[in-house]
């Protein structure tokens, strides 16, 4: 008896775990939502718009525009061409594993790993070796780039017969598709070589210097270039050895400079009359990717400083009658230099004076050839005395040329007429 009650009482258990067994495996629809997540990520890898809205719950179609669009701001160069070649390296593995589904409670979910190209990473890489918007687009399309992975859990919610992706707030498609904002500010610029027209030893003379403190190499833009910031670096070597590496430098415009002596370096080396010392001075100009923008090499010399009548052949009104001015709105005196004084340069200062009285006094000043020039006119003096027809007032004009040590080099006047 107590056999039989005890073959009963295990019936009965058995059938019991079978009924709850049967009601579990009748509550799971792990195949029906793994076939809804695999058609969604598809979806999501072709970038189908209103075919990833149906198969959301509450899609909207308009929002997840949205995310793909560009968000409504200025679209630059290209940018079509850059996420396509991005949207094209989506693909997606889906973890059977992490499946977990309940008609019951019509909730689903799973987990799903969407790997796409690392374009942050290439974009850096490509931008910093100065490539191109055609670089940068071939680099996403190598199957050999590196790439990212975006790993999610995503819902679903069973719907009329229908397991649909629960994201009502976009935030996992967000993820996958940031790549349409970022891509916004992925710039590319005209390589900074393309801008240049040629270079030149600014104040050389055929790339010689002669008793100079300071030399400079310009990078002379093309009519493009003059709008474009060029940020680069330099070296100067001398006899080739490096003495002199730049700062990250900007300009723009005309010319380009890059600056060698000591206002710029503190160790550059000097003669007793504060002149760079001779040398073979090369000059090489790098853009911030470190391309070579300007490779060039002048000569440096130096040679004692003539006073007198050796430096000195005459002095000279410029533009004036025998040293009358009519009408006019500047005067200049020129030291009329030898061609010994013409090689070297020349640093001082100078005064004018009217009817005797001093209304100017110069800064330093430095020049070099066959005319040393002091200007006299609202052009270089802020106060100059002009008439209600913007010449000159008339009167007997005096201009004294000093050298640094307070030597005269000219003293010579002429006569200001107004008619």
């Amino acid at each position: 008896m107590r056999i039989r009650n005890g073959l009963i009482a295990s019936a009965a258990f058995l059938i019991l775990a079978a009924s709850v067994s049967g009601c579990a495996f009748i509550d799971s629809d792990d195949e029906a939502v793994l076939e809804a997540a695999d058609n969604y990520a598809s979806l999501v890898a072709k970038v189908k718009v209103r075919k990833i809205a149906e198969a959301m719950a509450d899609g909207n179609r308009r929002d997840i525009e949205a995310l793909v669009s560009g968000e409504d701001r200025d679209i630059p160069d290209n940018w079509s061409d850059i996420v396509s070649a991005i949207a094209d390296s989506i693909s997606y593995e889906i973890d059977e594993d992490s499946v977990e589904s309940s008609k019951k409670n019509r909730e689903a979910s799973v987990n799903i790993t969407y790997t796409l190209v690392d374009h942050a990473g290439l974009f850096e890489t490509v931008t910093e070796e100065g490539g191109t918007v055609d670089d940068f687009i071939e680099a996403l399309g190598d199957d050999d780039s590196d790439t990212v992975e975006i790993y999610q859990t995503i819902d679903l919610v069973y719907e009329d017969g229908t397991w649909l992706v629960d994201d009502g707030r976009l935030k996992a498609l967000s993820e996958v598709y940031d790549f349409y904002s970022a891509a916004l500010d992925y710039e590319f610029v005209t390589p900074l070589v393309d801008y240049v027209d040629h270079t030149e030893w600014y104040y050389s003379e055929d790339d010689v210097y002669v008793n100079f403190n300071q030399i400079e190499l310009d990078i002379i833009s093309t009519f493009e270039g003059n709008t474009v910031e060029f940020e680069f670096t330099y070296e100067y070597y001398r006899d080739g050895n490096l003495i002199y590496t730049s700062d990250i430098c900007s300009d723009q415009g005309y010319y380009i400079e890059a600056y060698y002596g000591p206002r710029y370096d503190s160790s550059a080396e000097v003669d007793e009359e504060g002149n760079l010392i001779a040398g073979e001075y090369r000059c090489v100009i790098y853009d911030l990717a470190g391309n070579v923008l300007a490779d060039s090499t002048c000569t440096v010399e130096t040679m004692e400083y003539v006073e007198g009548t050796d430096a000195i052949e005459d002095v000279e009104w410029y533009f004036s009658d025998n040293g009358v001015y009519v009408n006019e709105s500047q005067i200049e005196l020129d030291i009329i230099t030898t061609s010994i004084g013409a090689e070297f340069v020349w640093n001082f200062y100078y005064e004018y004076y009217i009817d005797g009285e001093l209304v100017f006094t110069s800064e330093e000043c430095h020049d070099q050839g066959h005319w040393i020039e002091a200007y006299y006119g609202p052009q270089y003096v802020d106060n100059a005395e002009l008439n209600d027809d913007g010449y000159l007032i008339p009167g007997q004009y005096r201009c004294i040329i000093y050298d640094m040590d307070g030597n005269v080099l000219a003293d010579d006047t002429c006569q200001v007429v107004v008619r």
